[in-house]
């Protein structure tokens, strides 16, 4: 496989971070997840980032950090609001494929015990069904692989992604 990156769009608990640990080393490639670097950068946890910025400014900065990366051979993770900025998503189109995991409301809902720890950047009376609302077109927008993982393990949609890319080279 010799694409740039392979860069995972998605919901919170859809399972980006996972699959890009698996994938990472599948191909022997490095991982990276933006929102661990969001919290390195800013020395918090990406809840009490988001909280202190508000839903713009988190977006903006989130925006920042993705358009100063410049990587080759990573698999990368990025927080579900990156989709928000249209400058953040151009430069990703730049660095590798964009790959939707796509996960049904029910399964988020199910595996996003505490959405209020989970740094999601969630406008003001909000609900989570909203969001996602609100998100699904816009990852669908960007991707050029969706891949849903509704009863699928790990391992199954990470060769589901490696097969599908692989078509496409």
């Amino acid at each position: 496989m010799n694409h740039q990156n392979i860069i995972l769009i998605g919901m919170a608990a859809t399972g980006k971070s996972t699959l890009g640990r698996r994938l990472a080393k599948r191909l022997d490639w490095a991982f990276v997840d933006t929102d661990l670097l969001m919290e390195a950068w800013w020395g918090a946890p990406l809840q009490t980032i988001s909280d202190y910025l508000g839903l713009e400014a988190f977006v903006q900065a989130e925006a920042q950090q993705i358009q100063r990366m410049h990587l080759r051979h990573c698999v990368i993770a990025t927080g579900g609001s990156v989709v928000y900025s249209e400058a953040a998503m151009a430069h990703l189109q730049g660095q590798g494929h964009i790959v939707y995991i796509e996960s049904s409301f029910e399964s988020i809902s199910r595996r996003l015990t505490n959405p209020t720890s989970r740094g999601l950047a969630i406008g003001p009376g909000q609900t989570l069904k909203d969001l996602y609302d609100e998100r699904a077109p816009l990852y669908a927008r960007f991707a050029q692989l969706t891949v849903n993982t509704d009863g699928a393990t790990p391992s199954q949609t990470c060769s589901a992604i490696t097969r599908e890319l692989s078509r496409t080279t």
